[in-house]
């Protein structure tokens, strides 16, 4: 099984499950519903920056950020639903695969980082189209990540 890289203490949409249901019944179904499809090719539609959804398969996702506090934030949660507000595709732009990363580098100051989360990489070309997670400033400055990336036009 994929490990849990959400901590699962998001508040997003307007659910009405009480928040202990909510974290044992609706997150863990959803986690795992989306754990199944990691390591998977699969449809892509798109995503919404400013929602912070995607859609693959037909089915809309959104990506929750859990706030530690007002510099730091980390993957939250991961939902999905019919409420949706983001714009996608009618038709699947790719076929992807979801992958996890787990990496530390140095980014362009020098300055070490760690990065987790999950990548939607082009099953032709390996363009990344989506990733999302939780990025780590010099240990200290975690902060939640979803970027989309589209093509560009050759």
């Amino acid at each position: 099984m994929v490990e849990n890289l959400f901590s699962m203490n998001s508040k997003g949409w307007d659910i009405d499950l009480d928040e202990k249901t909510r974290n044992d019944a609706y997150y863990t179904q959803v986690f795992n519903h989306f754990s199944v499809l990691s390591g998977m090719t699969v449809d892509y539609y798109g995503a919404d920056s400013g929602e912070h959804e995607f859609k693959i398969e037909g089915i809309v996702f959104k990506v929750l950020e859990d706030p530690e506090d007002g510099y730091r934030s980390h993957l939250g949660a991961i939902e999905f639903g019919e409420q949706s507000k983001g714009i996608f595709f009618s038709k699947p732009i790719a076929k992807v695969r979801i992958e996890t990363y787990d990496s530390e580098c140095v980014d362009s100051t020098f300055t070490p980082t760690s990065n987790k989360g999950y990548r939607f990489v082009d099953a032709k070309d390996r363009h990344v189209w989506l990733e999302f997670g939780t990025d780590n400033y010099d240990d200290y400055y975690p902060y939640f990540v979803f970027r989309h990336t589209p093509k560009v036009a050759d």
